[in-house]
């Protein structure tokens, strides 16, 4: 039999060139991003800087199980109301900032919703409960890696503009600003985000922004394409462990193959390395999803099946010998 030093190249050639493929697919897909959708990043730059507050959004944690979104939120007034000082901001005038969540602290002595002149703005922490308003399917975790969320991000920041100084409150009179989404997460594992502006009901999009003096945003969150890929990825080594071991089965059966303990060992290192992979998927998905439904509970139920009945026939064949 002659060497052919052509195909050993090629071989090589065609290595090199997959790893690189698969290496360059993975790095082009997103890890996670957060951004504003198009027509609301248009309206936010319709308003000037000065006459609008920058609300920075951080997210935290997203739970899927109990649906729920933790993010700290931190509020920059316009210079003529407020000095920025890095990581808070110290209020010109009285300040009122009141925001809709499931749990709130505002960061400050009496974990109220008011500031006074002089005292300092910090981040408010909240927890927002998901409402799925933006979606209508694929909102329980049971859709992994496929599913999305939604919740809703609502407000309003006023300020004082006259009256405050003194202690009658019947001549304070107060101003609504328009509020600017500015995302700022750092990374929120195995989710990205979408922010996007929401109407009242009468209203466009600007209008609510300008005129309605509450702040009214969509925040909707989902798996990243790199999350996804791998899940298919983790799938695919699934399916074929379970069906390797099939076809191992159906070449005994077929005595295309001696039942012999190496397959037996085979089916039984396959089955636990199956186990143990569910346990690192990305995202770390709860027991009973549909890709368990679906590629996991399936492809183990092969690998234990043909195992098993390769067992069967090893232990009952009439010869045997020392092989592995």
């Amino acid at each position: 039999m002659h060497k052919n030093p052509g195909l050993g190249k090629l071989f090589w050639i065609i290595s090199i060139l997959l790893m690189v493929g698969i290496s360059a697919t993975l790095n082009s897909l997103s890890s996670g991003q957060y951004v504003i959708d198009k027509e609301s990043e248009e309206i936010f730059k319709s308003v000037n800087e000065d006459e609008k507050v920058q609300l920075y959004v951080g997210l935290k944690n997203y739970d899927a199980a109990s649906q729920t979104l933790n993010a700290r939120l931190w509020f920059q007034p316009p210079k003529d109301y407020a000095f920025f000082l890095g990581d808070s901001v110290q209020a010109k005038v009285d300040t009122r900032i009141q925001v809709s969540a499931s749990k709130i602290d505002h960061n400050n002595s009496d974990n109220s919703w008011y500031w006074t002149a002089t005292e300092f703005i910090r981040a408010i922490d909240v927890e927002l409960d998901a409402d799925n308003f933006l979606f209508e399917s694929r909102t329980k975790d049971i859709w992994f890696p496929f599913d999305r969320y939604s919740s809703t991000l609502t407000g309003l920041v006023q300020v004082c503009v006259q009256g405050c100084e003194t202690e009658e409150a019947s001549d304070d009179e107060w101003k609504s600003l328009p509020v600017e989404i500015v995302p700022y997460t750092a990374s929120l594992p195995g989710w990205s985000s979408t922010f996007s502006l929401q109407n009242f009901d009468g209203e466009s999009k600007k209008e609510t922004f300008l005129n309605s003096g509450e702040f009214f945003v969509g925040v909707s969150i989902y798996r990243t394409p790199l999350n996804i890929a791998l899940t298919l990825l983790i799938s695919l080594i699934f399916i074929g462990g379970g069906l390797s071991m099939l076809l191992l089965f159906r070449s005994i059966l077929l005595n295309h193959r001696p039942p012999t303990l190496s397959g037996l060992i085979w089916a039984g290192s396959t089955a636990f390395t199956m186990i143990q992979t569910r346990g690192v998927i990305p995202g770390a998905p709860r027991i009973g999803v549909k890709f368990d439904l679906f590629i996991f509970y399936p492809s183990l139920i092969l690998c234990f099946v043909s195992g098993g009945l390769m067992f069967y026939h090893w232990i009952s064949k009439d010869t045997w010998s020392r092989e592995l």
